[in-house]
């Protein structure tokens, strides 16, 4: 469905002609989507106002001056009076449909989140055991740096594990892996259990921005460390 930025034409003209499709409608159909009738009234009294001025304003032989600038003055207040109305009534009522929207014109809010970049790259992570089972681990995003860092397009880290007997065949896949968890920090300890000591870990990191819509990384190659 298009989606528009601003709904009220910068032509005088083609106001001229938004205008009274406008108020025709809410007039209409005020009754059913509860606008109330002293502001239906109000806009419709801006409106009687204004055309008068506008095809005064319009007739480049006998306008003059004063005409212009009553015209000007009298659209800009048109206007306010217009925003008001559909940002109080139209814009968030529930009882007018998107369809509604766009037959008078309107701007049609955009529910959709717009679709973040894309992640191509995997985190360079480095494994370090530090007793009672747990792990410090830490990302970057390049390896031209030591510190860690988080991907500009990411807000966590996304990980799965698992811990073997020394000697057992190392997981190929994320799917072999049965535990998963996220963090929202590049750096972070992870607690295998001290039950895991002496067994090797192998974990697949990818960066996540888990915001709406979703979006992932790539998973990295396992990579191991011997719980401590």
């Amino acid at each position: 469905m298009p989606k528009q930025k601003r709904y009220i034409p910068l032509k005088d003209d083609d106001f001229f002609n938004w205008q009274g499709n406008f108020v025709n409608l809410v007039v209409t159909n005020a009754p059913a989507w509860g606008i109330p009738a002293p502001s239906v009234a109000a806009l419709v009294a801006r409106r009687a106002t204004f055309e008068p001025l506008y095809t005064t304003a319009q007739n480049k032989t006998t306008r003059n001056r004063a005409d212009v600038l009553a015209f000007r003055q009298s659209r800009k207040l048109y206007e306010k009076e217009i925003r008001a109305l559909a940002k109080s009534y139209l814009m968030f009522n529930p009882l007018v449909t998107d369809e509604d929207r766009m037959d008078m014109g309107l701007t049609i809010r955009d529910t959709e989140p717009s679709p973040g970049k894309p992640i191509t790259t995997v985190p360079i992570v480095g494994l370090k055991g530090l007793g009672g089972g747990d792990i410090e681990v830490r990302c970057r995003v390049t390896t031209d740096r030591t510190m860690c860092s988080m991907h500009p397009d990411a807000n966590a880290v996304d990980y799965r594990y698992v811990t073997v007997e020394s000697g057992d065949v190392p997981p190929s896949d994320p799917e072999d892996c049965p535990k998963a968890d996220s963090q929202p920090k590049a750096k972070f300890v992870l607690r295998a259990g001290a039950k895991n000591s002496g067994k090797r870990f192998y974990g697949f990191f990818r960066w996540l921005n888990n915001r709406r819509p979703r979006q992932e990384g790539p998973w990295s190659n396992p990579i191991s460390v011997v719980v401590s």
